[in-house]
């Protein structure tokens, strides 16, 4: 029970949802499952270890408590990695964006690409790639949508491209890089206000999880005391294991809609 329990959520979490796809279209399908499994697999394996620490500890008799404490364990695991991930990706998406505009400002003040691409690099390591690439005389193309591949630097695919374009058709790739970081601007403004208007969901859904704790801390004080009928009966224990594990659905279910 414990173990099908625990399995079934990592296997519901390690599933993306279609924003998710989308946003991975420009990167490596490989990378984007590799970056996946590496949230979900720890968060799974604090989950098991607390629920066979708590069977360890608390016996067959108590294997509805140990599945509960390993549903909620795995969870606020996966929410931490999760919260983590997308920091990350925010602050790689941000860097993105002024690269790409510090890049369009030098090359339009007359650098050459190579020097303008050394000089961004020093400020921002994601063009990094790209500038050894072009002190080399090799594919800056290439090393730039390489970049992409990081989650968050979605944008460099849109760099390489204008890039590309420029090197192709002749065209002046200052002032398509121009036209790029104003759209990745635009874009990170536009993410930056739906993650405000989200916040407050988000928070609202995390204080109702807390809420079914809160009432029995209630019917404690109050002298009714639910712990025993919890901790005593077996139906308490069922009811308990329902309880925690709808919750955990719950949260991720907010957290995944957040995102797309």
């Amino acid at each position: 029970m414990l173990i099908s329990s625990l399995a079934f959520a990592s296997a519901w979490l390690a599933v993306e949802p279609p924003a998710a796809r989308r946003l991975h279209r420009l990167e490596p399908r490989a990378e984007a499952r590799v970056v996946r499994a590496w949230r979900v697999a720890p968060a799974a394996s604090v989950g098991l270890g607390l629920g066979l620490v708590g069977f360890i500890l608390l016996g067959p008799t108590g294997l509805g408590w140990a599945a509960a404490a390993g549903i909620a364990g795995g969870t606020i695991a996966w929410l931490v990695l999760e919260r983590a991930h997308h920091r990350r990706a925010r602050a790689r998406a941000d860097e993105v964006a002024q690269a790409a505009r510090l890049l369009s400002s030098l090359l339009r003040s007359g650098q050459i690409p190579t020097e303008a691409l050394r000089e961004a690099a020093d400020d921002y390591p994601i063009l990094a790639p790209a500038a050894a690439a072009s002190r080399l005389g090799i594919d800056v193309t290439g090393a730039l949508r390489a970049g992409a591949a990081q989650p968050g630097a979605g944008g460099m695919a849109t760099i390489a491209a204008a890039w590309q374009v420029s090197a192709a058709s002749g065209a002046p790739v200052a002032s398509v890089l121009q036209r790029v970081a104003e759209a990745l601007r635009s874009e990170r403004r536009v993410a930056q206000v739906v993650e405000t208007e989200l916040a407050a969901a988000r928070a609202s859904g995390h204080i109702m999880a807390v809420l079914p704790f809160a009432a029995v801390g209630l019917g404690v004080f109050a002298g009714v005391n639910p712990l025993e009928f919890l901790l005593g009966a077996a139906l308490g224990q069922i009811l308990s294991l329902v309880a925690v594990t709808l919750t955990a659905v719950g949260v991720v279910w907010i957290e995944r809609l957040a995102r797309r």
